[in-house]
């Protein structure tokens, strides 16, 4: 994981340089629910405070292998509802739940440390440069879904 000051996202693939956009992921391959799940993770940055707490470990938002860090938005109720940063436009798909994987690689309990904050899934559905500091605003869902997190 490496930290930019923008990135391209591009709708079906996710962003240019990830793993799973160059199909390499540890996920890679395997039977997705619904398209584009692997496309983009996002986690917001109190998490990652809360993280460290929980934890008592001196982690950092790369250790935590997901594509965006993201101050100001609700920790829940966004599943089906999207989110702009600049031109680019996300579809919130649902949460992204610590692995066990994650926990290995860290040599700490990740499932504890993200209980319930481990992140959110997207899909790019307008695509664009992903620039750092760019605000963040959300539009509301289009259809009723399940808005638990």
């Amino acid at each position: 994981m490496q930290e930019r000051n923008r990135v391209w996202a591009e709708p079906g693939r996710g962003l240019a340089g990830d793993r799973y956009y160059a199909g390499t992921g540890t996920f890679s391959g395997r039977y997705e629910v619904k398209p584009g799940v692997r496309e983009l993770s996002l986690i917001h940055a109190q998490a990652i405070v809360e993280c460290r707490r929980r934890l008592q470990a001196d982690i950092c938002a790369a250790d935590l292998r997901r594509n965006l860090v993201i101050e100001g938005l609700p920790s829940s109720g966004l599943r089906g509802s999207c989110i702009h940063i600049g031109a680019v436009r996300l579809e919130i798909l649902g949460s992204c739940p610590p692995c066990n994987y994650l926990s290995r690689l860290l040599n700490l309990d990740m499932r504890r440390g993200l209980a319930y904050i481990g992140g959110m899934r997207a899909r790019i559905v307008a695509g664009g440069w992903l620039v750092q500091g760019e605000p963040v605003e959300t539009e509301p869902s289009v259809s009723p879904v399940d808005q638990t997190m």
